[in-house]
């Protein structure tokens, strides 16, 4: 290899990371830390997934939605914030939603106002839906919420809680494959989580 690492353009060599990587990474390691450390389950690792989202955003709720038995519906397994019983449990069709906007194409999606037809019961704040993606395909998708009023997500908060749902995404895999009849080192074809009775 010739010339300069530092001058390949992969950041800065030897700068600091930002107050807003630290807390990434630093939600990341929770995630790390509870599914290697600790064992979480599926269920314990959305929860924590949908709780640390909320506090990279700086927002008041956040979601994760799974797909649904018949494949064409999103369901919202786990909510995090004021109101998140109100969503909770809350099924969309896949081809008519924001969420499924998101997890078909694999992309996130920002809108200035949660205005979804299908969303019913969301604040009317900006949004964010980021794909659950672990690489071979999008198990779901992770949404937060701004408050009522609130600017829409910049670019740079989108880069981050794009950053961290990825390795949420592969975490929660993880963890999937940890479940009872898993084959070793098999993540679960889904991030449902596994009902206890």
């Amino acid at each position: 290899m010739t010339g300069d690492p530092g001058s390949i353009g992969w950041g800065a060599a030897g700068a600091a990371p930002s107050e807003t990587d630290r807390r990434r990474l630093a939600a990341t390691f929770e995630l790390m830390s509870a599914v290697v450390l600790e064992g979480t389950d599926v269920p314990g690792m959305l929860a924590l997934v949908a709780a640390q989202a909320r506090v990279l955003a700086h927002v008041p709720l956040a979601f994760v939605a799974l797909p649904g038995e018949d494949g064409n519906t999103l369901r919202v397994e786990v909510a995090d914030g004021p109101g998140a019983d109100r969503i909770r449990g809350l099924t969309v069709r896949r081809g008519r939603s924001m969420l499924g906007r998101a997890f078909t194409s694999r992309r996130a999606v920002s809108a200035r106002i949660a205005a979804d037809q299908t969303l019913t019961g969301l604040p009317a704040g900006p949004i964010l839906i980021l794909p659950l993606e672990t690489g071979e395909a999008t198990r779901g998708v992770l949404a937060v919420l701004g408050r009522v009023g609130a600017e829409p997500f910049g670019p740079a908060t989108a880069r981050q809680m794009l950053l961290f749902s990825d390795m949420a995404a592969r975490l929660i895999e993880v963890a999937g494959a940890r479940l009872p009849g898993a084959s070793p080192g098999v993540a679960e074809p889904t991030l449902r989580p596994q009902s206890s009775g």
